[in-house]
């Protein structure tokens, strides 16, 4: 069934790359809570298991403490209390706050992975849209609710069988702590717990993965746009582009009309004939290399050449050497060490046909 905004518009067109960004920018993105759920958890468990040997060590401690304390033979006060409290959360608050911190930290970190680590402040922003009364009543029965939905009963549908049948494994243990020493009984109850978490893990990571499945099926729908959106979007796209066309050409009228400017000053023009015209400036008191003024192809390489007789400035005609400082070199630049012996050889040769001797550098 295809999406539907909130105005209740179907959203069947594919999204365009500018309609995903800003998507992305609104925090509309395929992320699975369960998943960082389950991630969460399972760091809790490996956390847990490492500091295991310290906590319960920490444990019999306070228990053995608390069964042989002066205490037992005397009332207890509310200073008491408090500092039989406070010395037990001091015992194990390292490793308490240590497993937190790491559970915490995976669970953020699986939620970035995600989302490829998007802050997107707009989620912060409150929608009104939220309070229509009628489209709480479509949220409530949408498919993503009745996903949830299901999802949360295969949870317990998992859970409590997993726990009872477990628990039937491990009774004959169970009913034998009330004879182990602390040593054991401690161990044993380690044991039991982690043994019922395996097997629900393994089938909690199941179901993380088919919700990240269904999150990423949804938002590939949600973030299809409606037919108007659709126009909007390629209007928008159409009115960007001309706009970069006509800086474009603006750009373009502005480097002519300096290229136009510079060409009197040229030594010489060389051409394709027809297809390209290159007028080079040598001045050995600015630059010791000769460098571009000029360049144009087709109509503009006429222009260049028309305004060159005007000018007075020699055009010869040499087709490699125009075409290689066409492709090479950029208005103003100066000609590559590759083309110097091409250049001085047209440049000698204009400055005998005019009866000049070559600029030397003071």
């Amino acid at each position: 069934m295809p999406a539907e905004n909130e105005n209740g518009e179907e959203r069947s067109e594919e999204p365009s790359s500018r309609h995903l960004e800003e998507t992305r920018k609104e925090g509309q993105v395929a992320k699975s809570v369960d998943f960082s759920q389950l991630v969460h958890i399972i760091a809790a468990f490996i956390a847990i298991r490492l500091l295991m040997p310290t906590i319960w060590q920490n444990l019999i401690y306070i228990t053995k403490n608390c069964l042989t304390t002066k205490l037992n033979y005397s009332p207890w006060t509310i200073v008491d209390l408090k500092s039989g409290l406070l010395n037990i959360f001091q015992i194990l608050a390292p490793e308490i706050l240590g497993i937190m911190l790491i559970a915490a930290f995976c669970g953020a970190l699986a939620t970035g992975i995600q989302t490829k680590f998007l802050w997107s402040n707009k989620l912060l922003i409150p929608k009104f849209s939220k309070l229509n009364p009628i489209n709480g009543i479509k949220r409530i029965f949408s498919a993503n609710n009745l996903v949830n939905v299901v999802k949360n009963i295969a949870k317990l549908a998992i859970i409590l069988p997993v726990a009872y049948y477990s628990l039937q494994e491990l009774l004959p243990g169970i009913l034998r702590l009330s004879t182990l020493p602390l040593d054991e009984f401690f161990p044993f109850t380690s044991f039991a717990i982690f043994i019922i978490l395996k097997k629900i893990l393994a089938l909690l990571i199941l179901i993380a993965l088919l919700d990240y499945g269904w999150n990423f099926y949804k938002n590939s729908q949600d973030v299809k746009m409606t037919k108007q959106e659709a126009k909007d979007d390629r209007k928008s796209e159409t009115g960007d582009e001309a706009s970069k066309a006509r800086m474009r050409q603006i750009a373009m009228r502005r480097i002519r009309e300096k290229m136009m400017k510079e060409l009197p000053t040229a030594d010489v023009v060389v051409t394709n004939p027809t297809h390209y015209a290159v007028a080079i400036k040598y001045n050995p008191q600015q630059c010791i290399v000769p460098r571009v003024v000029a360049k144009g192809q087709d109509h503009l390489a006429q222009l260049i050449k028309k305004r060159a007789k005007e000018y007075g400035i020699p055009i010869i005609e040499r087709k490699p050497l125009a075409r290689a400082l066409f492709a090479a070199v950029e208005i103003g630049q100066e000609i590559p060490y590759t083309l110097y012996k091409a250049v001085a050889e047209l440049l000698g040769y204009v400055y005998q046909i005019k009866g000049k001797k070559p600029p030397r550098r003071k």
